[in-house]
């Protein structure tokens, strides 16, 4: 019996609970608040999750979700806590706006356009040492980004870029060492004749040096749309961080 047919109204509460081959997209609860649960072949299709179902992300004892679908769904509005996701997928989903700083994700295909998110490969901010189960990493391998496409969307804070799928092409690059890239190949950028350039590449280098500040290998959108130096500069700066070791 799913939740939907129960018919419960008001809050529903859950402790320890598996819950399995639930359409959420029926669901008729005022406000699910689940904690140390266990969810899986679920279904949130083209759910709009708001605050109702934010306890669900949230919960101080994590909720484990295992191949649940997300594909299509509004998430804008929740923050995915220190949820672990398993074998679940996200085409098409928006996350914008995401900044998941506690949240680990082990085999999940992400497709469609991915806007404004961030990925922490360990627990950072407010809480990160409250968690329950405590833990100094974020698991996160075996993600599948090869039908993605990535606008300002950056992995941080030593995630193993080794241990993910992407998106094949030049669109995208990969670098290994990104600081002493970005140390040698200032010095490439200070010899460019063009000023206005020139300024707008050593922004874009304070920025990367603060934002991958824990992070070794990166990959990043060569032309981020969403960025601030011209693309042309963003390609060249690039192409310079690319010959620097």
């Amino acid at each position: 019996m799913s939740i939907a047919e129960m018919g419960l109204p008001g809050l529903v509460l859950l402790q320890g609970a598996r819950v399995a081959d639930v359409d959420f997209g029926r669901a008729a609860f005022d406000r699910l608040s689940p904690s140390a649960c266990v969810f899986e072949s679920c279904d949130f299709r083209n759910v709009k999750l708001d605050r109702r179902m934010l306890p669900l992300f949230k919960a101080k004892r994590r909720n484990v979700f295992r191949r649940c679908r997300f594909d299509g769904a509004d998430m804008r509005s929740i923050d995915p806590g220190s949820s672990r996701f398993e074998g679940c997928t996200f085409d098409g989903a928006d996350l914008d706006g995401w900044t998941a700083t506690a949240a680990e994700f082990i085999d999940c295909h992400f497709a469609g356009r991915l806007t404004h998110v961030r990925f922490y490969g360990k627990p950072w901010g407010p809480g990160a040492a409250e968690l329950i189960p405590a833990r100094t990493k974020n698991e996160f391998r075996g993600n599948d980004f090869r039908g993605a496409e990535l606008v300002d969307v950056a992995f941080l804070m030593g995630i193993d870029v080794a241990k993910q799928r992407w998106p094949d092409g030049d669109e995208y690059v990969r670098l290994d060492r990104i600081h002493q890239r970005l140390t040698r190949g200032r010095t490439e950028i200070l010899r460019w004749k063009d000023l206005e350039a020139r300024g707008e590449a050593l922004q874009m280098f304070q920025s990367l040096s603060f934002l991958y500040m824990q992070q070794n290998e990166v990959v990043a959108r060569r032309k981020d749309p969403e960025a601030p130096a011209a693309p042309e500069v963003q390609a060249k700066v690039w192409d310079a961080l690319a010959r620097a070791l």
